[in-house]
């Protein structure tokens, strides 16, 4: 089966973890241009503000005539925070899945057998482990998931058999078939097509003359119920990481440097493999409650697999331990913001 994960206005709702004063309010996360105060558009909005007509790529100017000012923020976009907790998301799936790929910061496509309660497993542990909330589409199909996700929003989940992904597929508004942009959608409702079970009784060579010979496939195939298999590939790796469990429950940061340095091991030798060197490094620490955090430093220059980080990995470990008093039950170590390093095994 696969499954669609999606985070429920992920950038608006990781706001409210971070200032849970903020919950109720109409939250509009913002990217602002800085010509003026008012300058930009709206990224994300929660669901009480869509509920008055606020939507992502509203200028901010439109999005403040509509909300209420007692009862709404405006923050900007914080790419930072938002990143890190979308990898503690990722560790948490990929921790519990037999295949997974991030297909965006806030979306994961899975293909595990568990189905239902593999999703229901996903939920509960990104719940417990960065205390957001997540919707998942379960279908025999990625397409099908999708579409369900997209449905069971907001905090929902949608399981479809073979036969109800197909009635639901079928008797979806074209409009809503992930691939079918606002164009194609108006170009095929101009020929009678409402639904993708009206693109059946149309030619495939006029759709092929009309949206090229690939996209013409594509809605052929759709119409007549292939709706495609496989998660896909990654991207080019971005980050690498290892995460494994305690022996034990703990607060000592031996005991959590010596995991760490088994697990950092495995990742060089990617890192040596791929020639790859690195300019951040991060350590991820569940703790005794489930919940996932994140601690990651930067270098100015670029680091290589042979270089020892023994004291900007205690200095981040100490760092995490003086801020939370909870024990430690699973650790990781992550590198990312890859650069080649071709035929070098060492840079000056």
């Amino acid at each position: 089966m696969y499954l669609h994960i999606d985070m429920d206005y992920f950038f608006a709702q990781a706001e409210e973890i971070r200032r849970p004063m903020l919950k109720g309010k109409i939250i509009i996360v913002c990217v602002y241009s800085g010509r003026t105060e008012d300058s930009g558009v709206v990224s994300t909005v929660n669901y009480p503000g869509r509920e008055i007509g606020i939507h992502s790529g509203m200028p901010i100017a439109f999005a403040k005539k509509r909300a209420p000012p007692a009862d709404s923020v405006f923050l900007p976009v914080d790419r930072e925070y938002y990143a890190e907790l979308s990898f503690s998301i990722d560790a948490i799936i990929r921790g519990r899945c037999a295949k997974a790929v991030q297909a965006s910061i806030d979306e994961w496509n899975v293909e595990d057998e568990g189905g239902e309660a593999k999703a229901r497993e996903l939920k509960e542990a990104i719940k417990q482990g960065v205390g957001l909330m997540c919707t998942i589409g379960v279908a025999p199909s990625p397409l099908g998931a999708k579409m369900a996700a997209a449905k069971a929003k907001p905090d929902g989940l949608l399981v479809l058999d073979k036969d109800s992904e197909r009635k639901f597929i079928e008797g979806s508004l074209v409009e809503k078939v992930p691939g079918i942009g606002p164009k194609t959608a108006a170009a095929l409702n101009e020929v009678g097509v409402e639904k993708v079970r009206d693109i059946r009784k149309l030619d495939p060579v006029m759709l092929a003359e009309t949206f090229g010979k690939k996209s013409g496939a594509w809605l052929h195939a759709l119409g007549s119920g292939v709706y495609g298999e496989g998660i896909g590939e990654e991207k080019e790796q971005e980050e690498v990481s290892r995460i494994g469990t305690l022996k034990e429950k703990t607060r000592d940061g031996y005991m959590i440097l010596a995991k760490l340095s088994e697990l950092e091991k495995d990742a060089r030798d990617w890192l040596m493999e791929m020639k790859k060197s690195y300019k951040t490094m991060g350590i991820i620490f569940v703790t005794d409650d489930l919940k996932t955090h994140t601690k990651s430093m930067s270098f100015r220059n670029p680091r290589t697999w042979s270089e020892d980080l023994t004291k900007e990995k205690e200095a981040l470990v100490n760092e995490f331990l003086s801020e939370n008093p909870l024990e430690v039950r699973r650790v990781g170590i992550r590198f990312g913001n890859f650069m080649d390093l071709g035929g070098q095994t060492t840079l000056f």
